[in-house]
């Protein structure tokens, strides 16, 4: 497969990973019948799936082609117009979301302050510049865009590690991936589950692992359709029970959640090759679709989660999110107000994909390519 070429099944993937994220916020933030069910309590480790899927990818956009500091600057430009305009769109979004609320009856978890809170004046600037996974302050405004950050600094590690240790690229990949997992161990207290803290440290530990997946999916030949299916339900199996072993929930994080760059990798190697009846279900449109709009979603469905948590507040209604309102939102129709909201992230995030991360992309790939290629080489070779 030639560097050009896109893992479609595997960006599917991504998308329906994406959703499993919003699922996991949405009932911390709202009551409903899945919190009952350890699976979707632990579904913050498809985080990690992320990460390994960003090192397989990656790797296989940029092996040899990162050997000089232009070759560097290439890669960056490219990977901050991948993920910093929306970033940018969503967080300035936020902030004039929160302070709009703040001009209106609320609660006082949605306070605007300097320092202290969930969304502090002093945590707008390490926001913006994508330094909310290395411990610096406990507020990150859009919860989840503390993996934004520490990925977009792995990449320039990868982009270090490409440029002086290429010969030795696996190696050094094992080494930083089992590195980083025994700092999780030893001194991350959520362990798999470490966010703004450790974060970066558990982005090293899955993305780095994501290269060495893509050796061993160098090394993995083809097969028949049959052995291919029993091959993907056997991994899809297996992160189920794996996501359901890995601790009770976010807040007490067994140590078997440090096994998600494995099992993780072990999903990456059989669904890259697409041979199985799963992987086809996965290159239909609208799996497809969903992979496009993974990004998007990951990024405006806590922002959004929050303003209809608040809304919820605003009409006498109390949540998790804001335990001081009045009739708590009935258990029974959270199923249908939690389906209405995942096709309401998604219709937004299609918007997003359109109107911000394609311009944006475009528009940096030219920059780092050189305005010789037209754009849609330059978005072919990001």
């Amino acid at each position: 497969m030639g560097s050009g070429e896109r893992f479609e099944s595997l960006d599917a993937g991504r998308g329906i990973c994406a959703i499993l994220v919003v699922v996991f916020h949405f009932i911390a933030e709202m009551d409903s019948d899945l919190r009952q069910v350890t699976f979707f309590r632990n579904s913050y480790l498809f985080v990690d799936f992320f990460f390994v899927l960003s090192g397989f990818v990656l790797c296989h956009s940029y092996r040899g082609r990162i050997a000089s500091p232009q070759d560097f600057w290439r890669l960056v430009v490219k990977r901050v117009g991948r993920v910093w305009p929306l970033h940018a769109t969503v967080l300035v979004a936020f902030i004039a979301a929160i302070v709009t609320i703040g001009l209106l009856p609320h609660p006082k978890a949605l306070d605007l302050t300097w320092h202290t809170g969930s969304y502090t004046v002093q945590a707008i600037v390490p926001s913006a510049f994508l330094l909310t996974a290395f411990g610096l302050q406990g507020s990150v405004w859009n919860g989840p865009a503390w993996s934004i950050g520490a990925e977009f600094y792995t990449y320039l590690l990868f982009a270090l590690v490409m440029m002086f240790w290429v010969q030795r690229l696996v190696t050094v990949a094992l080494t930083l991936s089992v590195a980083a997992l025994a700092v999780l161990y030893w001194q991350a207290p959520a362990l798999m589950n470490s966010t703004w803290d450790y974060g970066f440290i558990r982005c090293i530990a899955g993305f780095f692992a994501g290269i060495v997946t893509y050796r061993v999916y160098g090394l993995v030949g083809t097969t028949t359709l049959l052995r291919a299916t029993m091959s993907e339900v056997a991994v899809i199996a297996a992160i189920v029970l794996f996501v359901s072993m890995a601790g009770e929930n976010g807040d007490n994080v067994s140590p078997l959640s440090l096994a998600a760059p494995l099992v993780f990798g072990w999903a990456v190697v059989v669904f890259a090759g697409q041979h199985g009846l799963l992987s086809l279900l996965l290159l239909t449109r609208p799996f497809r679709a969903l992979g496009r709009y993974s990004f998007s979603i990951y990024m405006i469905h806590m922002p959004m989660l929050i303003v209809l948590c608040y809304g919820a507040w605003y009409f006498g209604y109390r949540t998790l999110a804001f335990q001081d309102g009045g009739e708590a939102v009935p258990v029974g129709s959270s199923g249908l107000l939690m389906a209405d909201f995942v096709l309401a992230v998604i219709v937004a995030a299609a918007a997003c994909y359109r109107f911000i991360e394609t311009p944006a992309r475009l528009r940096f790939n030219r920059m780092a390519d050189g305005k010789g290629r037209g754009p849609r080489e330059a978005l072919a070779r990001a």
